[in-house]
């Protein structure tokens, strides 16, 4: 019988052992934004699902954990208290009134112009849109409409056709007759050349950009982790290499 006591003692010390140390789990929203995020039915993948093995490995306190949202309600998601965080995002992405937090930026890049190769067109097709179909993707905020991602704004201001994503986009543009200036990332638009050389002539890149990309990870404020621990595993997974290891896939060339 004493026996039996002790090993009953035993396990429920244990239990209450592995329950006072279990890490605070915090949800991550992921929006479908290739290469960062690949958010394609139920699966997760990309350099932000990386990034969470990272700073899950690198510290014991908090079980960082990827929840899918999309990019048109992802804001609205938040308010409702879906989830906590987001990552590879920007504070004018639509969170400005909110109560939220920046991390410190961890990557840089940003978006280009392209439209279709056609003689005699070149750099200044990309100076006026006026009278010109713009594409881009649904729910994204674009510098050129002051990052307004209202929908009906954006057809009406700019004749805008919103795809699902960026290869939706180019696709848009190779077409032909479905768009004039689509909005691309220069992360995905170089992937998207790597993975198919031969459309490299038939697509006329801009020179100027868009908007350039401070990545940061937005956190709302006032919960645990705060913006200066996030900050903190930044630092450490940047001192370690581990980030620079993780982003030298996405090193971008000066001109695509």
């Amino acid at each position: 019988m004493y026996k039996i006591v002790t090993k009953l003692i035993t396990s429920l010390l244990l239990l209450f052992s592995s329950v006072s140390m279990a890490k605070q789990v915090v949800l991550v929203g992921l929006a479908h934004f290739p290469p960062f995020i690949e958010a394609r039915g139920s699966h997760l993948s990309g350099l932000a699902v990386d990034m969470i093995d990272l700073m899950n490995a690198q510290q014991d306190k908090y079980l960082f954990k990827g929840v899918k949202v999309i990019p048109a309600t992802r804001i609205q998601l938040f308010k409702l208290g879906r989830y906590d965080m987001s990552m590879f995002d920007s504070l004018h992405w639509g969170w400005q009134d909110l109560p939220v937090d920046a991390s410190n930026v961890y990557l840089q890049g940003g978006e280009v112009y392209i439209a279709e190769m056609k003689e005699g067109r070149d750099q200044s097709y990309f100076s006026d849109f006026k009278n010109k179909t713009m594409v881009g993707v649904e729910g994204y905020h674009y510098a050129f409409a002051d990052y307004n991602a209202d929908a009906d704004y954006l057809k009406q201001t700019f004749n805008m056709q919103l795809t699902r994503s960026n290869l939706g986009s180019i696709l848009m543009i190779l077409s032909g007759n479905r768009g004039d200036i689509a909005v691309v990332s220069k992360a995905f638009l170089a992937q998207y050349f790597a993975n198919h050389p031969q459309h490299r002539e038939r697509i006329l890149v801009s020179d100027k950009m868009d908007q350039e990309y401070n990545h940061t990870i937005i956190l709302r404020r006032g919960i645990k982790p705060d913006i200066g621990e996030i900050n903190q595993l930044l630092k450490e997974l940047a001192e370690t290499g581990q980030l620079a290891q993780l982003f030298q896939n996405i090193q971008l060339p000066n001109k695509l």
